[in-house]
């Protein structure tokens, strides 16, 4: 990625555990976390993780923005104006933002409306064969042209078919970032090598060892006068053991932590979710209810791995649902974080009515597993439950479940890339799952489960399909109110009752952070903004 020369520098630098500077800016100016997950690509139309999120947000902006609550408002677009019948969109284009490009740093690339109108077209292209074209799928003229409109160079225009209440929300996520068209053409590896109008800019990484981005000097965003982002650079490790992170967070390396897992839950939080009484002061916590819902889903193609899919079965399904104590999970595998997934797969604050879900009932369980014709468990093959390391105490929890109702389960654990490449091409027959809101509205959840978003260029990895929910699904664009709420709700109520997945629980996101951090905030989506912050104190 770069010369061995400057690779040797860079670690020079920042060292193997951070050192006091990077290119003499003193540490109260570096702000160091651990990514425990590997990071696959940097590309906007590519990402999948909350890992490449979180990185990807420090270099693009969008149109729109996402405040605090979720809400749009201004980025690269100042301003925009929607018609009558919420149609068409005007955007209008700042002057003042421009693209930074690490290897050219003289270059000071204008944001154009072509620049948007290729990013968008981009992801909606069947050809790119992005996994976030489901965001445009349906909404606009095939032709991308007609969807995709300039009016100079700092006015663009989108063109929908029918209203969508959640486009702006949309346009505000990281997928929908703006790129330069020129710089794209020219780069075979845009995902490795980024360049963006946001707050940092990519310096250096080495996958699974570290990525440092450095702080974006023509950045058009100012607080009182004062010219964002505050901090000179952002340093991530890639340690892949979180309890090792952990440890490594409490002894100072870190400026940040995020997540518990089993391996050290005890050690940190009480049953009840609080802090243990030796961590108090010592750093500081942060608990949200985070729009993440936890969850197994069964493929439900005909065949696997060219064998037949027991899962297509209904009552199965449902039998492994019912048999499932989701509030003892949430107790102690989790001490209290979340809440248990006994409703929808939309997490019940997003509808006005809760969903009746398939609770904890072992005798309605075996009942089931009769219907499906597996008494007991009697001649029904071995499942293969697929998860990752971090959960393998969650489908330990899961076998023993299930074993109890007569249901043998084996436990294949693959790492995250794995697991996700497996899944979108329908290998896996059980798997664990999360689905993290891109905006906060059911149809984000509902949209999983379109027929029209099958993976792998969409978010149905179930393959499920059913034409009611469909037909809900395509009317809630257009209903609104308490309308479009009742619509929805019937939507998750179908969806559950068919089981194409076993909703686990609704999430807590818990942050931890050191006492000289300020500036660090929360959402809703559990997003990592790092513009404001500063350190107030050098280690």
């Amino acid at each position: 990625m770069f010369t061995g020369l400057v690779v040797s520098v860079i670690y020079m630098l920042l060292g193997n555990y951070g050192c006091k500077n990077v290119d003499n800016y003193s540490d109260s100016l570096i702000f160091r976390y651990n990514e425990d997950a590997t990071l696959a690509t940097l590309d906007p139309a590519f990402i999948k993780s909350q890992s490449e999120i979180w990185v990807a947000q420090q270099i693009y902006n969008g149109l729109i923005e996402l405040d605090s609550a979720l809400k749009p408002m201004p980025a690269l677009a100042y301003r925009w104006e929607m018609s009558a019948d919420g149609l068409v969109y005007k955007f209008f284009l700042r002057r003042n933002a421009r693209f930074f490009n690490p290897i050219d740093t003289s270059s000071t690339l204008p944001v154009t409306s072509r620049d948007v109108a290729f990013s968008f077209g981009r992801i909606a292209n069947p050809s790119t064969a992005s996994p976030s074209a489901w965001i445009f799928s349906g909404k606009i003229n095939a032709d991308l042209q007609k969807a995709f409109q300039t009016e100079g160079d700092s006015v663009f225009v989108l063109r929908l078919l029918s209203p969508d209440p959640t486009i702006l929300s949309l346009l505000g996520t990281v997928y929908c970032s703006i790129l330069p068209q020129e710089y794209v053409i020219k780069t075979s590896d845009f995902g490795h090598h980024p360049v963006g109008t946001g707050p940092f800019y990519l310096k250096y990484w080495e996958e699974d060892v570290k990525l440092v981005m450095r702080k974006n000097p023509r950045y058009f965003e100012k607080v009182n006068g004062q010219s964002l982002p505050y901090l000179e650079a952002i340093n991530v490790d890639f340690i892949k053991n979180k309890q090792t992170a952990f440890m490594q967070f409490v002894a100072g390396k870190y400026d940040f932590f995020n997540g518990v897992e089993g391996s050290f839950k005890d050690e940190l939080l009480t049953r009840d979710g609080l802090l243990n009484s030796k961590y108090k002061g010592r750093f500081g916590m942060m608990k949200k209810p985070f729009l993440n819902t936890e969850y197994l889903g069964f493929w439900l193609g005909d065949s696997l791995n060219q064998q037949p899919n027991p899962l297509v079965n209904l009552h199965l399904r449902r039998a492994l649902a019912l048999g499932v104590d989701r509030m003892a999970m949430i107790r102690y595998l989790r001490n209290g974080l979340g809440s248990a997934g006994n409703h929808g797969f939309v997490p019940p604050v997003l509808l006005k009515e809760t969903t009746n879900g398939l609770s904890y009932n072992p005798e309605l369980a075996r009942k089931e597993l009769a219907l499906a014709g597996y008494t007991d468990g009697k001649g029904l093959q071995e499942l293969l439950l697929t998860t990752t390391s971090d959960y393998l105490d969650m489908a330990v929890f899961l076998k023993k479940s299930w074993a109890d109702l007569g249901v043998n389960v084996k436990i294949d654990v693959q790492t995250g890339g794995m697991l996700r490449q497996m899944r979108n091409k329908g290998n896996l027959a059980i798997f664990r799952g999360s689905w993290i809101a891109d905006v906060p509205d059911a149809e984000n959840y509902l949209a999983c489960f379109y027929s029209g978003n099958f993976s792998p260029n969409g978010p149905n990895y179930s393959h499920f399909s059913n034409p009611e929910f469909d037909n809900l699904y395509r009317q809630s664009f257009a209903a609104g109110g308490e309308k479009r709420y009742e619509i929805m709700h019937r939507a998750d109520s179908i969806l559950i009752q068919s089981a194409p997945v076993l909703v686990l629980y609704y999430d807590q996101s818990l942050r931890l952070y050191q006492n000289h951090v300020t500036g660090l905030s929360n959402d809703a989506s559990n997003r990592l903004i790092l513009k404001h912050v500063k350190k107030t104190t050098s280690r």
